[in-house]
């Protein structure tokens, strides 16, 4: 799964599910990697929330299988960014901060709504990295039906660190996690297609893991260029299954545009280069379980523009 990341807010947040599946868009965070660089010998040990490993945005959505039942996540990473393991336990105090999501809201135009009326903090807050380790997690219990037909997310804060020798960090001391219930195209796809580039022009196979933003929108990696930053969100209109294709929040190559007729004929000026391009018009096959894609972004030298079949497995 992927992160999506947003430039605006110094914000972080994860899942770890008990019980039942989560999703989350941070392949660094699921894989534990989630410590940030070493400080030096005579630096102080910094505490912080650590969701994003390549960058300071800290900003993610995590999606739920839905349920009726109260569910205890493993929500927040706190995390001990030093190169050994905490000497002693390490008591962290980690308390809801809604006003970051204001902030979220006012700078990105978004209109995440405040769960807090559905979640409850555990173990009073207090997060316990225990020796031997770097990290440990905010736990936080709510119920996933209550959070459907809205978009939501959760801000959280640092306070305070019980043991001395600890500093909180200056820049990851806090986090926002948008809360989201798994939508009908959340899943892992097969893809094949053809990237047009040109200097670099390639063909497409490989596995991706579409994930949920809302009710009707998904955010996938842009050809085989995720890894450097390139995702976008597909909005699938539930009657007519029409593709609407943008850059994530704080995705390269911004913004996008995507090609329902054709490649496009200019600058520099692409023809088809694989058996399956005239199927890329940019719908959705809700039988097959199938995206058809194309779109792209304008480079310096012209058109870079993907094209690819992404069937779920």
């Amino acid at each position: 799964m992927k992160l999506f990341k947003i430039k605006s807010a110094a914000l972080a947040l994860a899942t770890i599910v008990i019980g039942f599946t989560s999703c989350l868009k941070d392949k660094d965070y699921e894989d534990g990697i989630i410590q940030s660089v070493t400080p030096g010998d005579n630096t102080p040990s910094i505490v912080e929330i650590k969701l994003t490993a390549g960058d300071v945005s800290n900003f993610l959505i995590a999606s739920f299988d839905n349920s009726d039942n109260d569910t205890v996540v493993s929500l927040v990473p706190v995390n001990l960014a030093t190169k050994d393991p905490a000497p002693q336990d390490l008591h962290v105090t980690v308390v809801a901060d809604q006003s970051l999501v204001d902030a979220y809201n006012d700078a990105n135009g978004t209109g995440y709504a405040d769960p807090s009326a559905f979640i409850t903090i555990e173990d009073g807050g207090v997060v316990t990295i225990p020796k031997g380790s770097n990290t440990a997690f905010v736990k936080v219990k709510f119920k996933p039906s209550a959070f459907l037909g809205t978009t939501w997310a959760a801000g959280f804060r640092i306070t305070g660190i019980q043991e001395s020798g600890f500093d909180v960090s200056g820049n990851l001391s806090t986090g926002i996690v948008a809360i989201v219930i798994k939508n009908a195209y959340e899943g892992n796809y097969t893809t094949t297609g053809f990237l047009y580039h040109p200097s670099s022009p390639r063909g497409i196979a490989d596995n991706k893991y579409i994930s949920t933003v809302d009710a009707n929108t998904v955010a996938v990696d842009l050809g085989d260029l995720g890894g450097s930053g390139y995702q976008a969100w597909v909005y699938v209109d539930p009657v007519t299954y029409k593709l609407t294709i943008t850059a994530a929040p704080g995705a390269a190559g911004a913004p996008y545009t995507q090609f329902d007729a054709g490649l496009p004929s200019s600058n520099p000026g692409y023809t088809p280069q694989w058996s399956g391009s005239a199927q890329c018009n940019n719908t959705y096959d809700p039988a097959a379980k199938t995206f058809y894609v194309r779109y792209g972004y304008m480079g310096s030298t012209g058109w870079r523009v993907t094209e690819e079949i992404l069937e779920m497995q």
